[in-house]
This record gives structure tokens, sequence and C-alpha cells, in this order.
């Protein structure tokens, strides 16, 4: 159809559009879906006028494309919480690690053990009791007798050795 046709397919879609909404609505029952579906009927009417040449009952396709869209839609509606659970099933992962995982960690703690080993006695001492003990400065420095800028010292020494030691630098 050319653009002189336009006002036809407009004429027509407003002369049985009362009757396609309660036909679309009769299937899907919601208002919102109805105004949709009702649009899109229009739209696919109006995107497509050259194929409309050939179509005696322009009224009549619009009632058939209306219905047709109401049923696909209530198709995809009852299959969708299948679907949706299927798609979903991709998104849930195992809680527990992968063997690859495992193995990556456990390396890394043995790499993390070693670079504890190699600190300075003191060091050592004052990093354990800080990250694994949970004790503040203060009571380290009063568990250990030195000051709390002491055992700041001691940790600053500790992580310099630990970042050296993980990062492979030395």
């Amino acid at each position: 159809m050319d653009s002189a046709h336009q006002p036809e397919i407009l004429d027509t879609f407003l002369s049985v559009r009362s009757r396609l909404s309660a036909i679309i609505y009769g299937r899907v029952r919601c208002a919102a879906t109805t105004s949709d579906l009702l649009q899109d009927t229009f739209l696919r009417f109006w995107e497509r006028q050259s194929l409309l040449r050939e179509v005696a009952d322009l009224a009549g396709y619009f009632i058939t494309t209306g219905r047709n869209l109401a049923l696909d839609h209530e198709r995809r509606r009852k299959i969708a919480p299948f679907v949706d659970g299927i798609d979903g099933l991709e998104s849930i992962s195992d809680p527990s690690p992968s063997a690859e995982t495992v193995a990556i960690g456990r390396e890394e703690l043995h790499r993390l053990e070693l670079a504890i080993d190699k600190m300075p006695p003191r060091a050592k001492q004052v990093f354990l009791l800080s990250r694994i003990e949970g004790l503040t400065y203060v009571e380290i420095g009063a568990q250990l007798e030195i000051s709390p800028k002491t055992v700041f010292s001691h940790m600053v020494v500790a992580l310099e050795r630990l970042k050296s030691e993980m990062s492979g630098t030395d």
C-alpha cells in the first residue's frame, strides 16, 4: 500500500478497536497486556503496509492478527515458568569449590606458611598475634612487654616480607 492507503489502515483499526480489545482481553485478562497487544497488532499492519494490497477484508485480518497475538502471548506465559526455570539453573552455582580451586587454595596456603616461617621471629610473633589471634597492637605490646609503636614496626616488617614472598619478588 502506498501512503494514500494509510488512512484506510488507521480507519479500519479504529473501527474494530473496541471489538478487538474485548477479544484480546477475554484471552489475557489484563488491561495493560491488552493495550500492548492492541498496539502490536496495529504496528504489524503499519510496518507491513505493502504486504496488505491483496487483503480483501482488512477488518477481519486485524481481528485474526490480534487474536493470534493474544494466543501467542498466553502460550509464552504458560511455558515461561518452565523456560525461566531452565535458564535459571545455569546461574545456580555449586557452593563447593572445584577441585582446581581447592588445589590452588592449598598451594597458596602452603606459600603463605613458608612466607610466615621466613619472617624474623619477633615480626612473626606480632603478625600471628594480630592476624590469627585478633589482638590489638596495645594488647600485643602488653603481652610481649614492648610498646605499641614497636609492635607497629614489627608488623610493618612482617607485612613487607609477606608481600614480597607472596608476589614472588625479593
